[in-house]
């Protein structure tokens, strides 16, 4: 079968990518960007451009979809591309979908729906009204596919991810940049008591609940992925400590808005799937931090 990825040569899809050609799988990257392997296709493309969408979705029978506006300030700074792009696109994904009858579509969406919930949160917890324009555009996201599912039939399974680490992500990440501080010996600055924190999950761990979400029990349901652990800043910068030694931390005052954070409930994703994370927070970041040394270890 041909495994359309759309945002393939991102952080989060090139890893799915690597999770699918390993099991034999035939997969097609829909991306402005060209993917980081040359035995995939790639249909360089645009999710706002129709015939872009119609040339990718030839013969394919599953759809990745990570193809969006994921950075926050640019959500922020650039509100009309984030909705056109996150909700305009998705739509324009959906009659490409509906037009060649795939088997489903598996949305990327993100615990940031759960917005200021507090505890423990699962599928069930009451998604409150947004507070960001990133968030409202990923619960958009989400209710187009299950109102394009009811009008039209077209499978979905929704995956809210918690925050991701690993080999290749993003610069501006909260563990990307704390890494960065410690190897150049830099100041790291907290904002708040260090106490808040996210369910990071490593991204092997994430790719591979992705696959695992192709099962027939996944069928046009809502499952987390998340880490098994909750994690505050504190406990990033003490396993930081174990490599790099004493760093300089600074607190600041906490900022207007900042989220302390909650616990994700990922026993939905055991019960369908068989999945559950396998990577300890500290080995994955002594991975992360192992992979960013590498090419500098090499010279």
């Amino acid at each position: 079968m041909v495994i359309l990825v759309t945002g393939g040569a991102g952080f989060i899809g090139s890893h799915i990518v690597d999770k699918l050609c390993e099991k034999g799988y035939t997969v097609r990257v829909f991306d402005l960007a060209e993917p980081h392997r040359s035995d995939v296709e790639w249909v360089k493309g645009d999710l706002l451009n129709m015939d872009d969408l119609f040339k990718a979705f030839k013969d394919v029978e599953y759809v990745y979809h990570l193809a969006a506006i994921a950075d926050v300030n640019i959500a922020l700074t650039r509100p009309e591309l984030c909705l056109q792009v996150n909700e305009v696109g998705t739509l324009n994904l959906l009659r490409a979908a509906h037009s060649f009858e795939v088997t489903r579509v598996i949305l990327a969406s993100t615990t940031w729906v759960y917005n200021r919930a507090e505890g423990i949160v699962t599928e069930e917890t009451p998604i409150p009204p947004p507070d960001h324009l990133y968030t409202a555009s990923k619960i958009g996201q989400e209710n187009l596919l299950i109102a394009w599912n009811k009008h039209f039939g077209i499978p979905y399974t929704i995956l809210r991810f918690d925050i991701p680490y690993g080999e290749r992500m993003r610069a501006n990440m909260a563990i990307a940049i704390f890494v960065k501080r410690a190897i150049n010996r830099e100041s790291i600055t907290i904002y708040g008591d260090g106490e808040q924190g996210r369910c990071f999950i490593n991204i092997s761990d994430l790719s591979d609940g992705c696959i695992a979400a192709m099962h027939n029990n996944g069928k046009n349901q809502i499952v987390n992925l998340a880490g098994k652990e909750f994690i505050t800043i504190n406990r990033i910068i003490k396993e930081l400590k174990k490599t790099f030694g004493e760093l300089k931390v600074n607190y600041e005052p906490p900022r207007p808005g900042d989220f302390k954070g909650v616990v994700v409930s990922i026993d939905k994703a055991k019960k369908l799937f068989g999945w559950e994370p396998k990577v300890e927070f500290s080995e994955g970041l002594k991975r992360y931090i192992e992979s960013v040394m590498a090419p500098s270890s090499k010279k």
